[in-house]
């Protein structure tokens, strides 16, 4: 192996030196788990920033997509009813204040609806 690939090299997260790998000469991060991670996060935030619109193009592109989603969800939901009562005793508590949270906002959300009709049939 040519001299120049065994050197050692500053870890570009923490700074401490490693050798980098025979087959990744180019690897400018250390392999402990703490800076791959970071750097996995890193690559994911840069790819996220270069393609914004990636995860909303089946959105924007076909309206029924959410209506397929939200079928799709419902039919499991359906076969499942025996996991769900499970686990909705399971975590009894935690679905309680959900639900709680979810028909507050539902509720506030119709009395806004509600007051958007009064003001507008005025």
């Amino acid at each position: 192996m040519e001299e120049w690939m065994r050197r050692e090299r500053k870890c570009a997260i923490c700074g401490k030196p490693f050798v980098p790998n025979k087959y990744r000469p180019n690897q400018t991060v250390c392999s402990s788990l703490e800076c791959q991670y970071r750097r996995q996060l890193s690559n994911m935030k840069q790819w996220r920033n270069a393609n914004p619109n990636y995860f909303k193009y089946k959105e924007s592109q076909d309206r029924s997509w959410k209506q397929t989603c939200r079928e799709r969800s419902l039919e499991w939901r359906r076969k499942h009813k025996e996991y769900l009562q499970l686990y909705r005793e399971a975590n009894k508590e935690r679905h309680r204040v959900y639900m709680r949270d979810y028909m507050r906002k539902y509720r506030l959300k119709k009395k806004e609806e509600q007051k958007s009709e009064e003001e507008t049939g005025e």
